[in-house]
C-alpha cells in the first residue's frame, strides 16, 4: 500500500469516527514521515508547467455504516474557497454522500503538514471549464453582473418604447378624427343628407342699400307694403294730376311708400320715385318745387334748408292744418318728404328730424 492510499484510509478512518483527531495527526505524521524516505515515482519528462490534473477513482472502502460521510482529498482546485459536491462513480447506496476538502497550492500549508501530491486530471463534468456548475461557476458570471443599471436600462428602454407607441396612437386618432371631420364636412355640405350640416361662420358685406329705401322715422308705421309701382301711386290718388304728369315725363317706375304718425301727432309722408336717369329725376325735382309755389306754398323758413334740396311750406290757419314739403334727387330717385301738423313750431321741428333721417339712408347727389 503506497502512502497515498494509507492517507486515504485514515481519511475515511477519521470521517467514520473510527479513530481520533489525535490518532489521526499522529498516524498522518508517521506515514509522511516514511514517504520521503521511499523512492518517489518514476515521472514522465515535462515541460516548464506543471503535470495536468488527473482524477482518479477511488473504490469505496468497507465501513460499518452504509450512510457514512466519505471525506476525499482531491488535487488542486481553482480557488482555496470553493467547496464541490462530487458523485461517487461506484457503490451500490444512492444516498451516500462524498465531501471533498477544497486543497490550496501542492506546497501550501493545510492542517499542519505539507502535501507534495501530485495533480490528478479533472472529474468527467469539468471539462467544459466552468467547474460542472455552468454560468455559475464562472469567475464573474454574467448573472451577478446584472446590476440595478440593468433594470434601469430595460426601464429605459421599455419608457422610451410606450412613449413611441402613444404618439404612435396620437397620430393614429389624429387621422381618424381629421377623416371624420372630412366626410362629414363634404356630406353636410352636398345638399342631399340628412345629417347635420356644418354651419360656416363668415363675415358677410353690409348689403348695398335700395335707393329706395325709407329711413327709420320712428312712431307708429302704416302698412303701404302695397305700393310697389307709381301707377299704385296714381290709383291711390296720393298726389295731384299735375304732380303725377311730372313724375310719368320723368319716367317713373318703382315707387316705395311710407306713412308714420310721429309721437308729437304730426303724420310723415315719404314717397322715393325711380326715375329713367339722375338728370331726369333732377328735373323732376325742378318741375315739382315750382308746381309747390303755383299751389300758394312759400319757401321754407323753419330750419335750414341742406343743399341740394327744395322745401315749402304751409302755414297753420286756425283750424286749418300746416305743412312741409321737400324734393331732393339720389342719384336716379325722386325722393319727397312731407311732414303734416297742427302746430307750426312742432311741425317744423319733426320736419328737420324726418328730413336728415331719410338723408341718412339716402343722401342727396346723383
Amino acid at each position: 500500500m503506497t502512502w497515498q492510499e494509507e492517507l486515504q484510509k485514515l481519511d475515511l478512518e477519521l470521517a467514520s469516527g473510527r479513530i481520533s483527531a489525535d490518532d489521526y495527526r499522529r498516524r498522518r505524521d508517521e506515514v509522511l514521515s516514511g514517504s520521503a524516505s521511499a523512492p518517489a515515482p518514476q515521472q514522465q519528462q515535462q515541460g516548464p508547467f506543471a503535470q495536468p490534473f488527473r482524477w482518479q477513482a477511488t473504490p469505496p472502502q468497507q465501513a460499518p455504516n452504509p450512510d457514512a460521510t466519505q471525506v476525499v482529498t482531491p488535487g488542486q482546485a481553482p480557488s482555496p474557497d470553493k467547496t464541490q459536491v462530487v458523485n461517487t462513480q461506484q457503490g451500490n447506496d444512492g444516498e451516500r454522500t462524498q465531501f471533498v476538502r477544497p486543497v490550496t497550492g501542492p506546497n501550501q500549508q493545510q492542517g499542519g503538514w505539507q502535501s507534495n501530491q501530485p495533480v490528478s486530471a479533472p472529474p468527467p463534468w469539468t471539462t467544459g471549464g466552468d467547474g460542472g456548475f455552468g454560468p455559475m461557476g464562472d469567475p464573474t458570471p454574467g448573472w451577478i453582473a446584472q446590476g440595478p443599471e440593468t433594470f434601469d436600462d430595460a426601464r429605459e428602454r421599455s419608457g422610451k418604447g410606450r412613449v413611441f407607441a402613444i404618439i404612435g396612437v396620437i397620430l393614429v386618432l389624429a387621422l381618424i378624427g381629421g377623416g371624420v371631420w372630412w366626410f362629414v364636412g363634404k356630406s353636410g355640405s352636398g345638399g342631399g343628407g340628412g345629417g347635420e350640416t356644418t354651419q360656416q361662420t363668415t363675415t358677410s358685406k353690409p348689403r348695398p342699400k335700395d335707393d329706395l329705401e325709407i329711413g327709420e322715422l320712428g312712431g307708429t308705421k302704416q302698412n303701404q307694403a302695397h305700393i310697389k309701382t307709381y301707377e299704385d301711386v296714381v290709383s291711390e290718388k296720393l298726389l295731384t294730376d299735375e304732380e303725377n304728369t311730372v313724375y310719368s315725363t320723368a319716367g317713373a317706375s318703382k315707387t316705395r311708400v311710407g306713412l308714420v304718425t310721429l309721437p308729437s301727432g304730426n303724420v310723415v309722408q315719404i314717397i322715393t320715385v325711380q326715375a329713367t336717369d339722375a338728370t331726369a329725376a333732377a328735373n323732376a325735382v325742378d318741375a315739382l318745387g315750382a308746381l309747390q309755389l303755383k299751389f300758394g306754398m312759400k319757401p321754407y323758413s323753419g330750419g335750414t334748408t341742406p343743399a341740394g334740396v327744395t322745401a315749402q311750406q304751409v302755414d297753420v290757419v286756425g283750424d286749418k292744418k300746416g305743412s312741409v314739403r321737400a324734393h331732393y334727387v339720389h342719384k336716379n330717385t325722386i325722393v319727397r318728404v312731407q311732414v303734416v301738423g297742427k302746430d307750426q313750431a312742432t311741425i317744423s321741428k319733426d320736419f328737420d328730424a324726418v328730413l336728415a333721417a331719410q338723408m341718412t339712408a339716402l343722401p342727396v347727389g346723383p
